[in-house]
């Protein structure tokens, strides 16, 4: 095993706590959804969690050779951008559904500390982005459209933290899942 193998499994057990306690959430939401007031906006709030988290795991991987990711203090930067990750994934649904049965008061109640927690999550990989892209050497209009698609989901987590909009949040999360899958399709972890 490389040095990066074994910076990349501690990373992997957070990643996989984030993904059980999603998952355990869900199951005990389906396990009562007869009492459940099920909600579009939880539902794609958890897609997103999900296909986010696990296209930052497969983008770890493309910065497999950049010698400043096995520093203590850049690690641990992006260590922590992990743990907000994970403390998005624990937010995203309720803990019991017994006390929670009504998704969309969940997701009302929930609203500004989720999308506070995603726009820390936002800000923290738009200067790691900074860093590994931002001064590669590409061309300024290049930069500036890839930066815009870093910065947009930014503005939207602020956005849906602070206003309620209810056709607003569809579309904005329809648009998140949209960025997410468009920004993760192409990862794969060849060498």
């Amino acid at each position: 095993m490389t040095p990066f193998d074994y910076a990349v499994g501690l990373v992997s057990i957070l990643v996989g706590l984030a993904l059980a306690d999603v998952a355990t959430s869900l199951h005990k939401l389906l396990r009562h959804a007869a009492a459940v007031r099920w909600d579009g906006r939880v539902l794609l709030s958890v897609a997103f969690v999900i296909i986010k988290i696990t296209g930052m795991w497969f983008a770890v991987w493309s910065i497999r050779s950049v010698k400043e990711v096995l520093s203590f203090p850049f690690y641990l930067s992006l260590f922590i951008e992990f743990m907000v990750l994970f403390l998005v994934c624990a937010a995203c649904l309720p803990d019991e559904a017994e006390e929670n049965g009504d998704l969309g008061a969940f997701y009302e109640r929930n609203r500004r500390y989720l999308w506070s927690l995603f726009a820390l999550f936002q800000t923290s990989y738009f200067l790691h982005w900074i860093y590994f892209v931002g001064f590669s050497g590409i061309v300024w209009a290049e930069l500036l459209l890839r930066g815009s698609l870093v910065v947009a989901p930014l503005i939207l987590f602020l956005i849906l933290r602070s206003f309620r909009c209810r056709p607003f949040d569809y579309v904005a999360l329809l648009a998140l899942l949209v960025l997410a899958l468009g920004e993760n399709w192409g990862i794969t972890l060849a060498a």
